[in-house]
């Protein structure tokens, strides 16, 4: 490949969606972009992280790839010109796995440059608001395409028409604002971007319903698509010269994005346990990765193996607590890194921290972000990492598997079907109080008319508080109906919710579960639904609404004496 001409070096100034920056957001980009060279077959962009680096191809040829059934194949084929790692960084989650097909040189520019210009720069936000790359459409459509069990057999060129047809179809919608009316005939709109806390990407979004609030500093994306399947409810002068000093990009992966867009993290929800000794240290260590993989602890019995450990006069190793976190459920690898490439390093992790242990929560650009239950949050540059791991480290890398149990079965588990409904139940709690309103001036009514109607024999008196009393009467009968209607209806419909979720998951199940279990077993587990059932559907929940409202009698009670 011939030398890299300093005219190619800043030719991508002059265009799109750079041509159209001001002055001085062109000269700020020439001074922060940095040329990077990547040899064949070099990772520029992964889909597993977003990168730290906006990429540009000033030179080369590289492949886009997507995955489909965990079998790989090119997307599209990126020539100069073309922008990577922007996608991945609009969208707060990786979709972009990029390969150099040739010697490829490209500018890097730093992400939080990026950022600082979609909040700056509008023609900038504009044209990356109307923009829909063939990597965030994949990322959108392949899950929704492999969920569907009517889809055809995958074909990557049938794959790739389809792609490159619904492209020109595809557009992306205002995040401000109602853009309903803006849909056309047979179109929905899928949430595109991974900031919203609670809703994943391709979450189907209904026309008139309120919009997501998404976690700054990146606006939604929306992403309005005909119905694909059945079932799927002037330019500025030129800026200064880049540097011609062309620097090798280090390393096999590139540097994970050190930037918080809203995006799901591990660090996100995060709860520090604290404590002391080897024991306690190592236990907080498994208890902190267990909350946050969602997954029971049980502490009596990890403490009993780790104080076992210590008694022999040993301290606890990674070996130790790598068959610790096996026991649990999680799927454990050993890994040793070099200091080199600690910063690449997956997370969840558990890392030896001052003889003893600790989580790494975050491991990007910018260093390292340790939950230590000795020492607290501490964070590490990378200078810091290669001194304090100088011939690198071993480390444990936990995820869960197909078979790591769920966390204990309790209330929060019916929250999410309950919050789904609240509109409905807070229908039933409002009929609930004027059901008991109307109950209390029913025995008022009767105290008026014994003590004041009869005393004075004031018929006509009496006729109007019979027919107050009937109306009454009536009405707290027609509500209370109403009330069991609208309270029947949601808690059948969170029931099939319920319901739903327990057939799934056992579906989900691998069959060596199966295999482990007794056909009577799973009957049993099965018939619990009913008891969740009973104590939805029956009274139990009325009781306790109209126990709550007791207060109300306690009170008239009180004025009375």
């Amino acid at each position: 490949m011939a030398p890299t001409s300093p005219e190619q070096l800043h030719s991508w100034l002059d265009r799109q969606p750079f041509a159209s920056l001001s002055e001085a957001a062109r000269s700020k980009l020439a001074a922060a972009a940095q040329p990077q060279k990547f040899d064949e077959g070099q990772s520029m962009s992964s889909d597993a992280a977003s990168g730290a680096q906006i990429l540009v191809v000033i030179e080369g040829e590289a492949r886009l790839l997507g995955q489909r059934g965990g079998r790989p194949f090119t997307l599209k084929k990126l020539g100069v010109g073309e922008i990577v790692g922007l996608a991945s960084l609009l969208r707060a989650n990786a979709c972009e796995e990029v390969n150099a097909a040739t010697k490829v040189v490209a500018v890097a520019i730093p992400d939080a440059l990026v950022v600082e210009l979609l909040q700056q720069e509008q023609p900038f936000r504009q044209w990356c608001g109307s923009n829909l790359w063939l990597a965030e459409l994949h990322g959108l459509l392949a899950p929704l395409e492999d969920q569907n069990a009517r889809a055809a057999a995958f074909e990557p060129s049938r794959w790739r028409q389809r792609l490159a047809d619904l492209a020109e179809r595809a557009r992306l919608l205002p995040a401000n604002g109602q853009p309903w009316g803006q849909l056309g005939t047979g179109e929905v709109v899928h949430l595109a971007s991974a900031n919203v806390p609670g809703m994943a990407i391709g979450s189907r979004l209904r026309p008139g319903e309120a919009l997501p609030k998404p976690l700054p500093p990146l606006p939604l994306r929306l992403v309005a698509l005909p119905e694909l399947l059945d079932g799927w409810d002037s330019r500025a002068e030129p800026a200064a010269p880049l540097s011609e000093q062309i620097v090798h990009a280090d390393g096999i992966q590139p540097q994970p994005t050190s930037l918080d867009l809203g995006q799901p993290g591990t660090q996100r929800g995060f709860t520090l346990v604290r404590a002391s000794g080897a024991v306690g240290e190592t236990s907080a260590c498994l208890q902190m990765l267990a909350k946050l993989l969602k997954l029971p602890y049980r502490r009596d019995a990890v403490e009993k193996v780790l104080r076992e450990k210590v008694e022999q006069g040993q301290r606890p190793n990674l070996q130790l607590c790598g068959q610790i976190a096996a026991m649990l459920g999680l799927l454990v690898s050993g890994a040793r890194v070099g200091a080199e490439a600690a910063t690449r390093v997956m997370t969840p992790a558990l890392v030896p921290w001052n003889d003893g242990f600790a989580i790494l929560v975050s491991s990007n650009a910018q260093g390292w972000t340790l939950a230590s239950p000795r020492d607290g949050w501490v964070r590490l540059s990378p200078a810091q990492i290669k001194a304090t791991y100088p011939e690198g480290l071993e480390l444990l890398l936990l995820e869960r598997s197909t078979s790591t149990p769920e966390q204990r079965f309790g209330p929060g588990w019916f929250w999410p079907a309950i919050k789904r409904h609240r509109g409905m139940l807070l229908q039933v709690l409002l009929a609930s109080f004027v059901v008991q309103l109307f109950s209390l001036a029913n025995p008022l009514l009767i105290q008026v008319i014994i003590d004041k109607v009869i005393a004075q024999r004031s018929l006509d008196t009496l006729q109007i508080l019979g027919m107050a009393l009937v109306v009454v009467t009536l009405m707290e009968g027609v509500i209370g109906a109403l009330r069991t209607f609208l309270f029947t209806d949601t808690t059948n419909r969170i029931d099939l919710r319920l319901g739903a979720e327990v057939i799934d998951h056992l579906l989900r199940l691998p069959l060596g579960y199966f295999d482990r279990r007794p056909v009577g077993e799973l009957g049993t587990r099965i018939a619990e639904l009913e008891k969740i059932r009973n104590f939805l559907t029956g009274q139990a929940l009325i009781t306790i609404l109209d126990a709550a409202f007791s207060v109300i009698y306690i009170i008239v009670m009180v004025i009375y004496s």
